[in-house]
């Protein structure tokens, strides 16, 4: 029986379809630890205190210090593992990670995010057999391996080019005001679009929609396959292509994007893909017009999780 386990913080439901599609290969045991959902609760007043001292000198926290525990006991009590992959390694302290590796034939790391966002991911590279990351300019700086996000679902509903519609939804970030430039772009050129906006705090915005409640991918996904085309704002200091990219081959919808590197993909085509400059915005009125292209069988595989995971773990679907 081969034994995997993916260690992560929350990923929006993505990494629970690698989760799945791992479990049905044939003698194959795989298991997420989910570390977001482990709690730590105070014992006391004194506890709490105790932690807030931790945290401004010593710079621990309780929390984080309980969450690696529990993640590194788990591990301990599944045995030693073909496969070790962690998502996020610099949420874990330290010594987890180090330990971790006593327990993996093959233990490999997936940097989500660049390490220019988050640089103390780069001191923990030597403790992993492999590291895979998105980012090119990463991966070669570094020395990682290269590998994109994947394409989660699939499905054939095909674009609707007499009522067009876009679709995004994102958290409020740094993103915000090219969101709202986007929509203002839409607004002038009388496009139907939802763009979604995650924000703890409401407010209300004449181009976009606030919301406070997260939305689970169940959901999202019917939004998505009610749209015919989907935006994509990249992330400050983020080249790499997102999920929002791959749903958009999975479910066969166009994609306006602002990350230019998507032209030098080999699924890349400009019926399909529109690259745009927040500043200087000019999209076709064809694009919206014409139907989607099916990208060639032999492109998509590469991107779909039985592709990713014959690259990364060199095992294949039955």
């Amino acid at each position: 029986m081969r034994k995997i386990t993916i260690i992560a913080p929350e990923s929006f439901g993505y990494l629970d379809f690698l989760l799945k599609e791992l479990q049905s290969l044939p003698e194959t045991q795989a298991v997420f630890i989910n570390y977001s959902n482990i709690k730590y609760t105070y014992s006391s007043v004194f506890d709490k205190l105790l932690n807030l001292f931790r945290k401004l000198v010593l710079k621990k926290n309780i929390k984080d210090l309980y969450k690696s525990k529990v993640v590194l006991n788990t591990v301990k009590s599944n045995g030693v593992q073909d496969f070790i992959i962690v998502v996020r390694p610099d949420k874990l302290e330290l010594e987890t990670v180090i330990a971790l590796k006593a327990y993996a034939k093959k233990y490999y790391s997936f940097f989500f995010d660049a390490i220019s966002n988050f640089p103390e991911k780069s001191s923990l590279i030597p403790y992993f057999d492999t590291v895979f990351s998105y980012e090119k300019e990463d991966v070669e700086k570094y020395n990682l391996t290269f590998i994109t996000n994947f394409i989660y679902d699939f499905n054939s509903a095909k674009f609707k080019s007499s009522t067009c519609k876009i679709f995004n939804i994102s958290s409020y970030d740094e993103r915000f005001e090219s969101l709202e430039k986007m929509a203002s772009y839409f607004k002038s050129k009388e496009l139907d679009y939802t763009i979604l906006v995650r924000k703890e705090k409401a407010e209300t915005s004449s181009l976009v929609t606030f919301i406070q409640e997260y939305i689970p991918l169940t959901k999202v996904k019917e939004y998505l396959l009610e749209a015919d085309v989907l935006l994509d704002i990249q992330k400050e200091n983020q080249y790499g292509l997102s999920f929002r990219v791959f749903e958009s081959l999975g479910y066969k919808k166009k994609l306006i994007t602002t990350n230019a590197d998507i032209v030098n993909y080999d699924f890349y085509n400009p019926n399909n893909i529109a690259v745009v400059d927040v500043h200087n915005i000019q999209i076709p009125d064809a694009f919206f017009k014409t139907p989607y292209e099916e990208i060639p069988k032999d492109v998509l595989y590469k991107y779909t999780l039985a592709g990713w995971i014959e690259n990364v773990f060199n095992l294949k679907s039955v």
